[in-house]
């Protein structure tokens, strides 16, 4: 085969499965998942800018209702919290976690002077960056620079890589399944493939990072059928990505992080049936994926983390939805949190910023937590500055 003809089709491998090779760099692998050192992060993007005022619903407040005359949900069908905020309806399962103790509901998550494009708002959370400041390494990137060998410890159940999980030296990997990354990356045109007589340092490189990626295909895919994993999931293709992570972490692989996707938040038009159909499926799927996890006393090696890039205009637009916002609601789940990990759900509906509810907690106070009690490695080696302390676990 012509050199040419190798860098034009290996560049990227479609067929929804794997991205090839700039994000994947492999060496040797390790014997297992050291849960004695860390646990599992899970990390859940709502893309699209999810609304928190219909997630968490501030219904005590005035003002919630005088700037969603037609969007506001009824107090009498919340699930409610306390005497001013109650959970969306299609959320019950995240209210058995609030029973049980599992969920810290931050409120009012956001950055300094945010920005409101969906992809400007994505890249900022995607590499923890100021808004100013323009970076090409996600933050789970620098992670796996400064942590980790090999790009199976952060895999990503989606068609394409994200930022957050690009490094300088070391990336994650993004697939939809395993069979189906082992099958293209052992697909008779590779299979095909020699390993080529040059002194051309750029292909050899090349080559070589197409034999260690074919080695993590194999290494994932046989985790993979360790352990059938014969549980129903709801939620959706969302939760088919969740049983995915879970079969994984059911096989001992050793992957400290995890990364999925559920889109379709930008709602300008139409919301509440929208949002509520999306808002089932995380519902469904995350309570799924928990369960699936208890059966075997995993989700104690296990965080949770659902965010999305901003949230939405407190005063609804005339299309009966909501525009761009900045600071939102995010969701923390595992079973060893704190006393106080409920503390954060401050929202003040009078003090604004240009129509947005002003953030109060910064997201990468988040990102320390978990890196310092989830991964057990030193936040300010990868977030390059310490933030305030949100003391979230045990």
């Amino acid at each position: 085969m012509k050199r040419r003809d190798f860098l034009r089709n290996t560049g990227i491998i479609t067929a929804g499965s794997l991205l090839l090779p700039s994000f994947l760099r492999a060496n040797a692998f390790m014997p297992g998942f050291d849960a004695l050192n860390q646990k599992r992060l899970i990390m859940v993007q709502l893309s699209g800018g999810n609304d928190g005022l219909n997630t968490i619903v501030p219904y005590g407040l005035d003002e919630y209702y005088q700037n969603r005359a037609a969007l506001g949900l009824k107090a009498d069908g919340l699930i409610r919290i306390d005497d001013k905020f109650g959970f969306n309806p299609a959320l019950g399962k995240f209210n058995e976690l609030l029973d049980k103790g599992w969920i810290s509901i931050i409120n009012s998550v956001g950055y300094p002077n945010p920005n409101r494009s969906h992809f400007r708002s994505m890249d900022i959370w995607h590499t923890a960056s100021d808004t100013n400041e323009y970076l090409s390494e996600g933050w789970i990137g620098r992670y796996l620079d400064s942590n980790c060998e090999h790009p199976y410890e952060a895999i990503e159940i989606n068609g394409k890589l994200s930022l957050a999980l690009k490094g300088e030296q070391r990336s994650g990997i993004a697939l939809t399944h395993p069979k189906a990354f082992y099958d293209t990356i052992n697909a008779p045109f590779f299979n095909e493939l020699t390993i080529p007589d040059t002194e051309n340092a750029e292909l050899n490189y090349m080559y070589k990072v197409f034999n260690e990626t074919r080695s993590s295909a194999k290494y994932i895919y046989d985790q993979h059928k360790l352990k059938p994993n014969n549980s129903e999931y709801g939620g959706e293709r969302f939760g088919q990505n969740l049983k995915q992570i879970a079969t994984l972490i059911k096989s001992d692989i050793a992957t400290p992080v995890f990364y999925t996707e559920l889109s379709g938040f930008d709602t300008h038009v139409n919301q509440n049936a929208t949002q509520s159909r999306l808002l089932k499926n995380l519902n469904d799927g995350i309570g799924s994926f928990i369960n699936d996890l208890e059966k075997d006393d995993l989700m104690k090696e296990c965080t949770i983390v659902v965010f999305s890039e901003f949230g939405r205009r407190l005063k609804e637009n005339a299309s009966r939805g909501t525009d761009h916002g900045a600071a939102n609601v995010l969701f923390v789940i595992d079973k060893n949190l704190s006393t106080n990990a409920m503390s954060y759900n401050a929202i003040d509906l009078q003090d604004l910023n240009d129509g947005d509810p002003k953030y109060k907690v910064d997201f990468r106070s988040v990102y320390q937590d978990v890196l310092n009690k989830t991964l057990n490695v030193d936040p300010k080696s990868v977030l390059g500055k310490s933030y305030d302390e949100l003391n979230l676990f045990k």
